[in-house]
């Protein structure tokens, strides 16, 4: 699998491996001495947090001074196809930050250090966050040190319960349903509901219906190969999700939703267009950056209701410290990451999307009194309990090699565009759903 798994992508992106230049500036996971150029290509577009990001790598120079790090910021989109190719060409940069499923992407390839070592010198596994661990898990090995996780909330704005009437929040999926219906307004510009579809943000809201109508989709067969696992009712339940999904939108959203990318939707909800989403906390930001605090505390949240099992996602970001670069320095800047209190420094820079790895900050008072007001309401009881039953991308019986896949070919928004756009049933989508998945291990 990881032969053709390489092969594929070398024609996928089109990459000669001997037009590569060879990496001048690193060093061997041997070497001792800090000196030379760190690159790091961040997925960190906030100005807040990429500012935070670029200090701590400041300080590092300052505490070394025969270093340069140098941040190359990326979109999250093409992300991983740009580190594969840079991989392949044998000139990859020395830390990479990485989506779900991306570590075990690319330690298929060979292309990444395994960092066991690396996390018991930061800590050791029981510091973390179990969740955030499995991200970085491939085989026998972890290939990947935890950055930050995001609990998925379902957020509503309690004045427009108040005036639907509704005095307690859904614990079903038709009461959210019905929830979501009754604030729907097209004549006054007002709509329930709302999710991006044309980005790789999209897979959010599907995977946690999925998990909530404990849905997996792959697993380890007997010889530890990865198979499409979904027997007659989980193709059922899929279909019941599409089914549903389908009518939410189709009666709670905006005309053309299918069509909304992240930002589309995130503006809609800080200005109450929409009512409801699932995603990070981060309706928070986006609402003090349209000057409107006053509406901060119209927001609330709750944890999505289950149907077959209480079952969540998690965003979460890792880093990766790359085979071809200088890994002595790269494992060295993670440890100076955290050390004292950077990582809470971190953390507090952008709130709103990034949550500790380490279980012993949730109840920091360092940390919590770094948090805006309106999210102290979340820690550490509802993130902590959101995330011990939260599943990132794919990963419900492990690290599926091919998340970072699924994430950038949008392969859990297509089929319920392809139901508004060609027509096609929820059992068709569901049927197209699993051929996508099955595409990815043949």
């Amino acid at each position: 699998m990881k032969k053709a798994f390489v092969i594929a992508m070398i024609g996928a992106i089109g990459f000669c491996v001997s037009c590569g230049n060879a990496k001048s500036s690193g060093g061997s996971a041997s070497s001792a001495r800090k000196s030379g150029t760190l690159k790091i290509w961040s997925t960190m577009t906030q100005p807040e947090r990429a500012k935070t990001f670029e200090d701590i790598a400041r300080a590092y120079e300052e505490a070394n001074p025969g270093v340069k790090a140098e941040i190359t910021v990326m979109p999250w989109d093409g992300t991983l196809d740009k580190v594969m190719a840079s991989i392949i060409a044998g000139n990859p940069p020395d830390i990479t930050l990485q989506g779900s499923g991306w570590p075990q992407t690319m330690a298929g390839t060979g292309g990444l250090m395994e960092v066991s070592q690396l996390i018991n010198e930061i800590g050791g596994k029981e510091a973390f966050i179990d969740i955030s661990l499995e991200l970085g898990r491939y085989e026998d090995g972890y290939y990947a040190i935890p950055l930050y996780v995001t609990p998925y909330i379902t957020m509503y704005r309690k004045s427009y319960l108040e005036e639907a009437g509704i005095t307690k929040l859904p614990a079903t999926w038709e009461e959210f349903y019905d929830m979501c219906k009754a604030v729907t307004k097209p004549e006054a510009n007002r709509y329930g509901f709302g999710a991006p579809m044309t980005d790789v943000h999209s897979w959010k809201t599907i995977w946690v219906f999925l998990q909530s109508n404990d849905v997996n989709l792959v697993n380890l067969d007997a010889e530890g190969d990865w198979v499409v696992d979904v027997s007659p009712a989980d193709r059922d339940a899929i279909i019941e999700m599409y089914d549903y999904l389908y009518r939410l939108m189709s009666d709670c959203s905006p005309a053309g939703m299918i069509s909304y990318n992240q930002t589309n939707v995130r503006e809609l909800v800080a200005k109450g267009t929409i009512m409801s989403r699932i995603d990070t906390p981060e309706i928070y930001y986006d609402i003090r950056a349209l000057g409107d605090t006053e509406n901060l505390q119209d927001i609330s949240f709750f944890s999505f209701p289950g149907r077959k099992r209480i079952g969540s996602g998690t965003g979460a970001v890792t880093m990766g410290v790359l085979k071809g670069g200088n890994t002595a320095l790269a494992s060295d800047f993670i440890k100076f990451m955290y050390t004292g209190d950077r990582m809470v420094d971190f953390y507090a820079s952008y709130p709103y999307a990034m949550f500790p790895v380490k279980t012993e900050l949730y109840k920091s008072a360092t940390y919590r009194d770094k948090m805006p007001e309106e999210l102290k309401l979340l820690l550490p009881d509802m993130a902590l309990e959101i995330l011990s039953h939260a599943t990132p991308l794919m990963m419900t019986n492990g690290p599926f090699p091919f998340a970072g896949e699924v994430e950038s070919r949008k392969i859990f928004a297509n089929p319920l565009i392809n139901m508004f756009t060609k027509g096609i049933t929820a059992a068709q989508a569901a049927d197209e759903l699993v051929a996508e998945v099955q595409a990815l291990l043949n």
